[in-house]
């Protein structure tokens, strides 16, 4: 029962003290909203604009364990991209970084993190959020991140692919150069001992060859089926050898003009690489700061501590008068 006394006790004090000293409180209270209406206000605190863009990835193939839209947003948050941002919008002298000092980039950097963020939402997108004091500012540069991830990513894929265009291209040369050598073989063999198809003239000659054998025209080594005979026996091995190697190395061949192709295509094509959601926009209110939660926290709070500083004030005065 002594708790609630108590605290109704301080309740009544608290009280008391209010009525005694409403007229300072007011003032205090009045002061700090008149002091916070003006400080907050865009001559004292410069007011930021908010643009952003929702985007899903698109044609963006992950490189490891990643998924497309992390790699998105790795790209997005990349030295290349930030530094694109940096030169084309003259962010140095946008945010006021003074070049002279210890550590300009580092407080470039850091002023960018805080203006630009990239975050991954709920649903696997990306938003991609920017603020500035000019709104028209904010709707470019969140429009141009856009446009340096299509970029960074063509570049990305362009190196790809050219180096898969490059290996396909030597293994299409050294293939050919191999074909050629073998077309080149075939054609001695074709002109000099009269083989133009091993497989199609080796059963019908074989039948005819050893009918003659067996009437005794053939097998002296002085008939003409006799120097056929020796002319397929001596490069017929090597004609089935040099047709079948020719025949897969061909193969091999087209199957590299197909890589080739495909990867010629990729290292031309024009293609983008997010789908945009919701599209940045130029904003027509600003986003920072909010000024009534400024002066109602400032207000609340110079209230509060001067309550404090009241009761401070009593309990003192309560000591010296006992003393």
């Amino acid at each position: 029962m002594s708790q609630p006394s108590l605290f109704k006790t301080d309740i009544v004090k608290v009280s008391s003290l209010l009525k005694k000293w409403w007229k300072p409180l007011m003032i205090i209270t009045l002061l700090a909203f008149v002091l916070s209406a003006i400080f907050t206000g865009p001559s004292f605190i410069k007011p930021l604009f908010k643009s952003a863009a929702v985007v899903y990835p698109a044609n963006i193939y992950p490189f490891s364990t990643e998924s497309p839209t992390e790699q998105m947003m790795q790209m997005l948050k990349s030295d290349d991209i930030r530094d694109m941002a940096i030169r084309d919008f003259d962010l140095f002298n946008r945010y006021q970084i003074d070049q002279k000092s210890k550590h300009p980039r580092a407080d470039l950097y850091s002023t960018y993190s805080e203006m630009v963020s990239i975050n991954k939402t709920q649903f696997e997108s990306v938003e991609i959020s920017v603020l500035d004091t000019d709104p028209v500012v904010a709707y470019q540069l969140c429009d141009s991140l856009l446009s340096y991830l299509n970029q960074k990513m063509q570049t990305m894929l362009r190196e790809k692919y050219g180096e898969v265009v490059r290996i396909y291209s030597e293994k299409m040369v050294r293939e050919k150069t191999q074909m050629d050598s073998m077309e080149t073989a075939l054609k001695i063999i074709r002109e000099d001992y009269g083989i133009l198809d091993f497989e199609e003239q080796v059963k019908p000659f074989s039948k005819e060859y050893y009918k003659a054998v067996a009437s005794g025209v053939a097998g002296n080594g002085n008939s003409r089926l006799d120097k056929i005979e020796k002319k397929l026996a001596e490069k017929g091995g090597e004609y089935f050898a040099l047709k079948e190697h020719l025949w897969r190395i061909r193969g091999q061949y087209n199957d590299s003009k197909k890589e080739y192709d495909v990867a010629r295509l990729n290292l031309t094509k024009e293609i983008t690489y997010a789908h945009i959601v919701t599209p940045p926009e130029i904003a027509d209110k600003k986003s920072y700061p909010l000024r009534m939660l400024l002066v109602l926290g400032a207000t609340v709070a110079a209230f509060f501590f001067a309550v404090v500083l009241i009761v401070i004030l009593e309990n003192l005065r309560g000591l010296a008068a006992k003393a």
